[in-house]
């Protein structure tokens, strides 16, 4: 396995762990906003020391590049937040594991490369996972219009996001690039807030645990996939392995689920078995995507 794709497995882990700990957040009366203005805090503030480690020189005059990365960056955490506030946990977080059939296809109308069999392989095989996950809702009448749009719209544009870093971070100075986009996310989300009208960001101390601890986790994982896009030309083949959240997510529910306050593993019934399925075919795509990988590396 090649190293690299260490990064994208560890923040998979991360971000489900974030997740059930922003559903908790939710459920302790921290509302979707609020949860969303502390992660784009967080983000800003982890991302800026990054900056002092750049070795690289920095191509000033674009900028702007890096900025479009955070507007990119910015609609797709909102649109995340939304499909978490209105679906489970072990549905949400699968489905953003489509993100990875827009990477490949913005990889190939963006960058004109285009990614190996295997690889596109593993790309059919995340659909096919996801459209099983969403089985059962299709068999009660549940169609979930709304939480399944808004979650495929922000694997969408995550997707952008990620075919952008990938493009353009090692030319314009690596970290630089990752933590201008990231600060920007911050001042983008500043920004919504003050035209929001200054809602209350006042948190009672049990609610600030949850929605700090959410975060930081969210921040922390995002990181990890900044490096890896910026530093490693294979933003299809990271994001196959990062679609592993899928499977974390489904373990950490039924690991951790009681714990922390989390029950869909028991209130959603027999379509929590079908989520499972869907997640064995993940695995599937990603173990493609990492021999793949192992076979052909790119560094």
């Amino acid at each position: 396995m090649p190293y690299y794709l260490i990064l994208p497995l560890v923040a998979a882990f991360i971000y489900s762990l974030g997740s059930i700990v922003i559903k908790r957040a939710l459920k302790e009366g921290v509302t979707m906003d609020q949860s969303f203005q502390i992660t784009n805090l967080m983000l800003g503030l982890m991302f800026l020391p990054l900056v002092l480690l750049e070795k690289s020189t920095v191509v000033w005059a674009e900028s702007w590049k890096p900025v479009l990365m955070g507007v990119t960056f910015f609609v797709g955490n909102w649109l995340s937040f939304l499909g978490l506030k209105r679906g489970d946990v072990s549905l949400v977080t699968p489905l953003m594991g489509t993100k990875v059939v827009f990477v490949a296809l913005g990889v190939v109308f963006l960058t004109g490369k285009v990614p190996s069999v295997p690889l596109w392989i593993a790309v059919i095989l995340t659909s096919v996972g996801i459209f099983v996950m969403g089985i059962p809702n299709l068999k009660q009448g549940r169609h979930l219009f709304f939480t399944v749009g808004v979650t495929l719209s922000s694997a969408a544009v995550f997707g952008v996001c990620d075919v952008l870093v990938s493009w353009w971070a090692a030319d314009f100075g690596a970290l630089t690039f990752i933590t201008i986009g990231s600060v920007s996310v911050s001042l983008f989300s500043l920004l919504l807030w003050i035209l929001q009208k200054r809602p209350s960001m006042k948190l009672k101390p049990k609610q600030k645990k949850w929605a700090w601890w959410a975060g930081s986790l969210v921040a922390l994982q995002a990181i990890g996939m900044g490096v890896a896009l910026s530093f490693f030309d294979d933003a299809t083949g990271i994001n196959v392995v990062y679609a592993s959240r899928g499977l974390w997510a489904i373990v950490l529910v039924l690991l951790l689920g009681t714990a922390l306050g989390n029950r869909e593993h028991k209130d959603s019934g027999k379509a929590f078995w079908w989520r499972i399925i869907g997640t064995v075919i993940l695995t599937a795509a990603i173990i493609i995507a990492v021999v793949e990988r192992s076979n052909h590396p790119i560094v």
